[in-house]
């Protein structure tokens, strides 16, 4: 292995913690110990589906200013601010002694989500090589699980004995260990990695007005709204998943933070797995495949008693675990491979605002839903509803096989 190969995997392996951190610990964890923040600062789920939406909103916010900062300020320098802030909010959690506060620290991290994985994808492709590239942002892609995975250690080992603020301390330490080793490391990596090979001097840009224009509207709108219905079907499931288990079905917060381990185990791998399938029978039929294993998901969860034994919400999240990852694989894929390089970022862009617009809409629905009828059934039910709805979709879309050359030869 050579030097410059090595720093590589270690920015790689920097990049694949920051996710955790950022997503893992700063959107999820939340969610998996709220029952016990509830029981010290009461709100209802009400409020906690306004919560929610205003975090899913800093993370559009953030996800729409980074691509322009990351130009400006460059690539690292965001990355290692993000992280910083992520830190800062951490600790402060663990202070907080309102629902506001909570809401605008939660709102902040969100934010920090979003700002740190666009320039995350720019910096990869100077420091990573190119046959090395499918690896390395699958690795970086799956560290949400890892968060999740340590979260469900956490909720285990300290929240019984020291409460919920001592779960906010711990994760601020371990990010801000990790922060400090990629202050390190990557400033260093940063100043090493001079351009050796410039690229050639870029001919004149088509318009985004011209770029808009010729997106081909049916498809485009047809990814857009997919994307929509991701966000309003895997963003509540998870943001309500513990209150459901613990304060609906009567399970344990013990089953709750194993139903988190499950989630992120299989989050470490299903990913790649269903990518590789996808590449065998394509795209298209992965999603398809991918999206009614979500819905098997939301009826276990909905089907969930505790008369009904552990059975049914550890298969809920596997399934979860095997489709979530996946579903944030396979759509990007599937719009790489049916537009052009400038056409798919603004596909894709689109996309994300949707997603977090989806996410935003279903928070928020849950929580009225809950407040109306007493239940998150049918707040799951509402995801059922999307899932089979995204797998019809997909279903539908035209193969990448048999359009992505005439798609590309459109674009502009």
């Amino acid at each position: 292995m050579t030097a410059q190969s090595g720093r590589s995997v270690e920015a790689v392996l920097l990049f694949t913690g920051f996710i955790a951190s950022t997503y893992g610990f700063g959107l999820y964890l939340f969610p998996a110990m709220v029952e016990a923040i509830r029981s010290d600062i009461p709100f209802s789920y009400g409020v906690m589906g306004v919560m929610s939406g205003a975090v899913q909103a800093g993370f559009m916010v953030a996800a729409l200013m980074a691509g322009f900062l990351t130009v400006r300020l460059g690539a690292l320098p965001m990355i290692l601010g993000s992280i910083a802030i992520c830190v800062t909010g951490l600790g402060a959690l663990a202070a907080a002694q309102s629902v506001l506060m909570i809401a605008i620290l939660l709102t902040l991290l969100g934010g920090c989500a979003a700002a740190i994985w666009v320039p995350m994808v720019e910096v990869s492709k100077e420091i990573v090589p190119k046959q090395h590239q499918g690896k390395a942002l699958g690795l970086m892609s799956s560290g949400t699980s890892y968060g999740i995975f340590v979260n469900s250690f956490l909720l285990t080992l300290l929240l019984p004995a020291f409460g919920w603020r001592s779960l906010w301390i711990a994760t601020c330490l371990i990010v801000g260990a990790l922060a400090i080793l990629g202050f390190l490391r990557l400033r260093r990596l940063g100043k090493r990695e001079a351009p050796s090979d410039l690229p050639a001097a870029p001919g004149p840009r088509t318009s985004l007005a011209a770029r808009l224009a010729a997106l081909p509207k049916g498809l485009t709108a047809t990814i857009i709204f997919m994307m929509f219905l991701n966000g309003l079907s895997c963003m509540p499931y998870q943001t309500y998943l513990s209150a459901y288990l613990q304060g609906e079905a009567g399970y344990t917060a013990d089953t709750s933070a194993y139903v988190w381990r499950f989630i992120g185990i299989v989050g470490m791998f299903s990913g790649f797995a269903i990518g590789a399938l996808a590449d065998r029978i394509t795209v298209r039929w992965g999603m398809f495949i991918t999206y009614l294993v979500l819905a098997v998901s939301c009826c276990l969860v909905v089907i969930a008693k505790q008369g009904a034994g552990q059975l049914p919400v550890y298969l809920a999240a596997v399934t979860f675990g095997i489709s979530f990852y996946a579903i944030f694989g396979l759509v990007p894929a599937y719009i790489s491979h049916m537009f052009g390089l400038g056409s798919a970022a603004l596909v894709f862009a689109f996309g994300n605002i949707a997603l977090g617009f989806g996410g935003i809409v279903g928070n928020m629905l849950g929580g009225v839903m809950k407040e109306s009828t007493g239940s998150f059934q049918p707040v799951y039910l509402m995801m059922l509803g999307a899932a089979l709805l995204s797998a019809i979709i997909s279903w539908l879309m035209p193969s990448e096989r048999t359009e992505n050359g005439a798609m590309q030869a459109a674009d502009v």
